[in-house]
């Protein structure tokens, strides 16, 4: 990828980042210029031999920066768009329930409803934003690391660990505990086995409990 001014670089990719932005309710500027920051972090970690287009790679850059920022701002509410989407999801899931007598798999209703299977990953997230406070995002993240007793203290300083970490290792755990892909999507998604990403993720998990 070609060195590129950073001016240059918000302009050839503000379609991804407001299609980000516009994913939630509030000050569509201040979403967009949080976006940025995303885009600039993804553009200096991107390396050219990733099988990965660098909007795809940059998706979940973008997408974290601005999730980070609604997690510190709760009076920011989900989109009209987004709580249709659910609603959907919703009775598809019952439909499907019905259909097949047992829980239906993501997979199962992004074919039903034709629709990628992030967008029901992603479409779950944000809604659990809007029906969470702040308190309990912070412990829900903290159950997802792995740890089972959680205190305010606590929860700040995992806060904390996750800003140490490297842009890829958070990318990792973006995927994981944020957009709920699994191990062989990530995989598969990067170009590598579903061992060595197992490996990744363990070795993140350990560094994020020795900064606790």
């Amino acid at each position: 990828m070609e060195k590129i001014e950073l001016r240059d670089l918000v302009v050839n990719n503000q379609n991804l980042i407001y299609s980000i932005a516009s994913k939630f309710k509030g000050d569509l500027e201040d979403l967009f210029q949080v976006g940025c920051i995303g885009l600039i972090n993804a553009y200096k970690n991107y390396d050219p031999s990733y099988p990965n287009k660098f909007t795809t790679y940059a998706y979940p850059y973008i997408y974290g920066e601005i999730y980070q920022y609604i997690l510190k701002n709760r009076n920011i509410k989900i989109s009209n768009d987004t709580i249709k989407l659910n609603s959907a999801i919703n009775k598809a899931h019952d439909f499907l329930t019905q259909k097949y007598r047992r829980e239906p798999t993501d997979l199962e209703l992004s074919s039903f409803l034709e629709i990628p299977i992030y967008k029901i990953e992603e479409t779950r997230n944000l809604m659990n934003i809007s029906s969470l406070d702040e308190e309990y995002n912070e412990a829900n993240l903290y159950n997802f690391i792995g740890f089972e007793d959680q205190n305010k203290d606590d929860l700040i300083l995992l806060r904390d660990a996750l800003e140490k970490l490297n842009a890829e290792e958070r990318e990792l755990i973006i995927k994981r505990y944020f957009y709920n892909m699994t191990q062989s999507e990530i995989a598969k998604q990067s170009g590598v086995n579903q061992v060595k990403v197992s490996r990744e993720e363990g070795k993140v998990l350990t560094k994020l409990r020795s900064y606790m």
